[in-house]
């Protein structure tokens, strides 16, 4: 794939994700039902969407300005790194599955150790991250904003 294409193409992709979670996110408001605390269930999921759509944008208009990587060449660090992708892509399965079936935060820790680990954090360094992680998520989203994350 020629080098230019590369980039704008990941970009694409990553427009696309943002805008399949920005038009759900509208419909579920913003501004939480009248008498209860705490934004509406689509506010996050507006902002959160609205920052991976302007990324997105800025990774596809920095490529055409600049050129992009060579995803696709055929060295054996390129060739590597698709084993750490689908690694990711197994572990956010997981994730999924921990979550809808037993818990959230059981999932974010797993999912949370699997990452590090697999990006060559040391255990201290994995276990401090994943009990800071799982502090502030509980810290400010469910205490804070009243937002539960269960299935």
């Amino acid at each position: 794939m020629n080098k230019l294409k590369g980039d704008p193409l990941v970009g694409f992709v990553i427009v696309i994700f943002g805008l399949a979670f920005l038009f759900p996110s509208i419909g579920y408001g913003l501004m939480s039902p009248k008498g209860l605390p705490g934004p509406g269930a689509g506010f996050f999921p507006l902002i959160t969407s609205s920052f991976t759509i302007f990324f997105g944008l800025w990774v596809m208009v920095d490529a055409l300005k600049n050129g992009g990587a060579n995803y696709f060449g055929d060295d054996p660090e390129q060739r590597s790194n698709f084993k750490v992708i689908f690694s990711l892509i197994a572990i956010f399965t997981v994730f999924a599955f921990i979550w809808y079936f037993i818990n959230f935060y059981l999932g974010i820790a797993v999912l949370s150790l699997a990452f590090n680990y697999i990006f060559g954090r040391t255990w201290v360094f994995n276990l401090i991250f994943t009990v800071i992680i799982e502090a502030l998520l509980f810290g400010i989203f469910e205490q804070v904003l009243y937002i539960q994350f269960e299935m």
